[in-house]
């Protein structure tokens, strides 16, 4: 019937606003006049018992396939046994209401969930609101108990895999759950308390699992909800996490400036409230002696709060995951002093603790990382290279080797392939680095300008200037809507191509760079960079400084 109608309307409207209109409004578009595609539903629906019926509306509150567990827990809101539940959703899946698209998961067609949301919505909103909850804090309590089965010993890859299957749900009702937040709801508060337990373990698992956009808008939604006052420990946290995404991706330094000075003003303030959370107390700590590494003038400041979190987690933590975490950031603290055997230890020493608490996890992968990293040297390529390969290898077996994370590990490989002079195989892993970026990273970020400034060396060693000239245009151009900060971090590349071939079409960009207009939110007016998208689909605002000062440096 359905497409019987959409036929007769394609000679009156193109393929594309039909298309639109039938996601948009799919019942009122397949409505001809004498035939309608709601009637026919309801007919059917009203056929059903009244239980029955509400399990339908009960069911229109996901988002795709759900399982069986979720069905069950949603059905809590209907005023029937539990011991009925099965023969429900059985008796709806025979009249083609619902189908089982596979063992123990089920979905609704797009049409049907349409007019159960309508009828809910209109008759039932009472138990549609019960319906959102119940399935909230299902989601919300599967997410908690996927979080701590991703922190448990050779468990990393399954918990990850058990969120992709019911993604869209885990984020349609993360979203949901901050917004009823913002709304002081206290029920909602109250049956998702589990995902509140090792909060920052939580987001650190759920920065695995999803894009990078949707982490940062989460993380910021939340933080609206955790007052000073009354939740200073979460709202640290949250600060520092969302401190660290802001500063991954290199645009706003004086926000991830405000959001770590709030940290450290509330953590002054809050003290005895950290006492008696080490976990938060550490994580903070980790996170503010980063935010002191970033400042190229503190030099020692940094490894005492390092030190002073190992202190904690050697009295408070001594077998948890963060302790391992914490001898991993020292060990970089002792690597950026070139310390390298205090670094070795502490690098050592943490992965050890890995393979005890974690086994094989994405943690573990890391530690060959960061002793490649240390090895990075002329002279140590061949060492390094074996390292980097064996961080890939253990990515690769957890199901990540695509992930984020795998970007920076991707290309300090390739970078020692040019040093030991394998021109192919280093250009190979640059572009699955890049091809990983693209599909992984906003459109600007400060990663991608580090592996576009690697693949412009690359081009420069094999002489092909004209390949060097592109790449590294484009990360000129992505260094000046990003800012300071990245041209800061990777401006030593840079200039060193520049001044090897001061006469390139590159200096054509930098003058260019130097005098374009820049409009008021410091982007180009020439491209204006793609607002990240929020948890709710929307463009977010962002807010940048207001003058640029590697406009002076990329004219030197």
């Amino acid at each position: 019937m359905a497409l019987c109608i959409v036929g007769s309307l394609l000679s009156d409207t193109t393929e594309e606003k039909l298309i639109k209109h039938l996601e948009e409004e799919p019942l009122t578009v397949l409505d001809d006049g004498e035939t309608s595609v709601e009637n026919a539903i309801r007919t059917s629906y009203d056929l059903l018992t009244k239980p029955q019926q509400d399990a339908l509306i009960l069911m229109s509150v996901f988002l795709g396939q759900f399982s069986l567990a979720a069905a069950e827990a949603v059905m809590e809101a209907c005023s029937v046994s539990p011991t009925l539940h099965g023969s429900i959703l059985r008796s709806l899946r025979m009249r083609s209401l619902l189908e089982h698209s596979s063992s123990s998961r089920y979905q609704m067609h797009p049409f049907i969930q349409a007019f159960a949301k309508k009828i809910g919505v209109a008759e039932y909103p009472k138990l549609v609101a019960a319906g959102e909850q119940l399935a909230c804090a299902h989601f919300m309590s599967c997410l908690a108990e996927n979080a701590n089965r991703y922190w448990s010993k050779d468990s990393c890859r399954k918990s990850v895999e058990e969120f992709n299957e019911d993604r869209h749900n885990f984020e349609y009702f993360l979203q949901i759950y901050a917004r009823r937040r913002k709304r002081n709801d206290c029920n909602i508060m109250e049956s998702c308390k589990t995902f509140l337990d090792d909060f920052p373990q939580k987001c650190m698992y759920l920065e695995m699992c999803v894009l990078p956009n949707f982490y940062l808008a989460i993380l910021e939604r939340l933080l609206e909800t955790f007052d000073s006052e009354t939740q200073p420990v979460h709202r640290v946290e949250l600060l520092c996490l969302l401190g660290h995404e802001v500063r991954k991706v290199g645009r706003d330094t004086a926000k991830y400036d405000a959001l770590m000075e709030e940290a450290r003003t509330l953590y002054r303030e809050k003290g005895t409230d950290f006492e008696r959370n080490p976990l938060s107390e550490v994580i903070y700590l980790n996170s503010f002696a980063r935010f002191l590494l970033e400042n190229k003038e503190a030099t020692d400041e940094p490894l005492k709060v390092y030190l002073k979190a190992l202190l904690i987690c050697e009295q408070k933590l001594p077998g948890h995951p963060e302790r391992a975490a914490t001898l991993l950031f020292a060990g970089r603290s002792h690597k950026k002093r070139k310390e390298k055997t205090e670094a070795s230890q502490k690098i050592e020493q943490a992965w050890q603790l890995f393979n005890k608490c974690l086994g094989e996890h994405f943690m573990t992968a890391l530690c060959p990382k960061q002793f490649a990293d240390l090895l990075f040297t002329p002279g140590n390529e061949t060492d390094a290279l074996s390292y980097y390969q064996q961080a890939l290898e253990m990515m690769k077996k957890l199901g990540m080797d695509g992930h984020k994370e795998s970007i920076l590990i991707l290309k300090n490989y390739g970078v020692s392939h040019v040093n030991e002079g394998n021109f192919e195989e280093a250009r190979n892993l640059l572009e699955e680095a890049e091809r990983v970026a693209e599909r992984e990273l906003d459109e600007d970020h400060s990663w991608k300008v580090m592996v576009k400034t690697k693949q412009a060396l690359l081009y420069e060693k094999e002489g092909k200037i004209n390949q060097m000239e592109v790449v590294l245009k484009e990360g000129l151009q992505m260094c000046y809507r990003l800012g300071q900060t990245a041209v800061e971090k990777h401006g030593s590349d840079i200039r060193r191509i520049l001044y090897r071939h001061p006469n390139s079409k590159l200096q054509i960009e930098v003058d260019r760079l130097k005098t374009e207009p820049i409009d008021h939110e410091g982007l180009s007016m020439g491209k204006r960079r793609r607002q990240p998208i929020d948890e709710m689909g929307n463009r977010s605002e962002i807010h940048h400084p207001q003058s640029f000062p590697e406009r002076e440096f990329l004219g030197k």
